[in-house]
């Protein structure tokens, strides 16, 4: 196999992103000019979203954020949570998902954000509150395209969904004000943040959920999947999009005046990208070899620790031979998996940041604008990181894949 095997798979990738994902980017950039253009010469476009408000939301607003959120969570697979089977199968990779969501990512985009924007409180704040939404939706379509484990993408997505209803309103809270050096705003509780929480993620979860079941029982799974599922998952991209527009519309202005500042915002915001994914990948290959390499000690107590960890005699010391060109290093790792956990921890519920930047905040202010370069950046980082993912199926060793499928599969 040459060294441009690789080549035909980019260009595989890449023809399977329909074509909303591909301009997805390029749409986030133009709705943002234009709610700049209308809010710096059309000054009066302002006051159209002003009126009837739901926790001091617009309702215009508020049924952008619904709709933007709800197709992601019709994609979920709700119907898996109940295959405890899966859960116990799963259950050591589940644990290191729950540290790094929950745990670590949190923390590092919490670091990143003081280090980078020490001193932007209101866009810091707009960072950390995307580091503490765990991704629910576009995972799995970066999952799917890398080739993941979309079994446990689907448990993964289930349980980090139902802890974000918990957990995000103390996170905010611990990390924004306890932690973040930014004092409680006079109508900031824990108790708002709970409620914005409860509405902004509730409601769509609960139509999510409602709308996949009901289609389900009624149409069956693979119709919704193939007729109906194709028709919902737009109004995600339109509800973005509407709502991206609203805020540049009440803060355009605002926004040119203090540009430089904004994209201080990216800074953090690639850096966490990369480190998430680039830092879960090699842990877990190495903590994928390392729990293998104390499994065959316990088993083999009689041979010498230097036999057993001679490419830790699970099969990459025969693939090493007949590859020597591949990489060994972590050779026991499982790719699905390993991918899986990388785009899991990477990714981030854009949707949810800014719903409840918008609902705390206002549309016009820092920390809602600071949401909105999550999925700007968020998407072609992550198609990138998807064909590297590829990539290094072909460069690594791994125990789950077979040279000779990947040699046909080129030819």
């Amino acid at each position: 196999m040459t060294i441009n095997s690789g080549k035909p798979q980019v260009k595989k990738i890449f023809q399977e992103l329909s074509i909303l994902d591909k301009c997805l980017p390029l749409f986030i950039i133009c709705s943002i000019i234009l709610g700049i253009l209308l809010s710096v010469y059309v000054p009066q476009s302002r006051k159209i979203f002003q009126g009837a408000s739901v926790l001091d939301v617009s309702i215009p607003v508020v049924i952008g954020l619904i709709i933007m959120m709800i197709p992601p969570l019709c994609k979920v697979e709700w119907e898996t949570f109940g295959q405890l089977q899966q859960y116990k199968k799963y259950q050591k990779s589940i644990l290191v998902s729950l540290v790094l969501n929950w745990l670590v990512c949190p923390f590092l985009m919490y670091g990143l954000a003081w280090l980078t924007l020490f001193d932007e409180p209101e866009f810091r704040v707009g960072m950390i509150m995307i580091g503490m939404a765990r991704c629910v939706a576009m995972v799995l379509l970066w999952n799917e395209i890398a080739g993941g484990d979309n079994s446990l993408c689907a448990i993964l997505v289930i349980i980090n969904s139902l802890l974000q209803i918990v957990l995000y309103a103390p996170y905010q809270v611990l990390f924004c004000y306890v932690m973040g050096g930014v004092r409680t705003q006079s109508n900031v509780s824990y108790e708002l943040v709970a409620r914005n929480v409860g509405f902004f993620l509730g409601i769509p979860l609960g139509l999510g959920f409602l709308l996949r079941f009901s289609f389900m029982y009624t149409v069956g799974i693979k119709k919704f999947e193939k007729n109906i599922l194709p028709f919902i998952s737009p109004w995600s991209l339109i509800g973005l999009l509407y709502t991206i527009i609203v805020i540049f519309i009440e803060k355009g202005d605002a926004f040119i005046k203090e540009i430089r500042s904004a994209f201080r915002c990216f800074v953090p915001l690639i850096i966490y990208f990369l480190v998430a994914w680039f830092g879960t990948f090699y842990l877990y290959r190495w903590w994928s070899t390392t729990s293998f390499a104390l499994k065959l000690n316990n088993e083999n107590d009689d041979e010498s620790d230097e036999e057993l960890t001679d490419l830790l005699k699970c099969g990459c010391k025969e693939k090493s031979i007949k590859n020597p060109q591949k990489w060994v290093f972590g050779c026991a790792a499982n790719y699905k998996e390993t991918i899986t956990q990388t785009f899991t921890a990477a990714s981030n519920n854009f949707e949810l940041s800014l719903a409840v930047a918008i609902s705390i905040y206002g549309t016009d202010s820092k920390q809602a604008i600071a949401a909105t370069f999550g999925p700007l950046l968020e998407i072609p980082i992550l198609i990138i990181l998807a064909f590297v993912a590829r990539l290094f199926r072909y460069k690594y060793l791994w125990s789950d894949v077979d040279e000779d499928d990947i040699e046909s599969s080129d030819a």
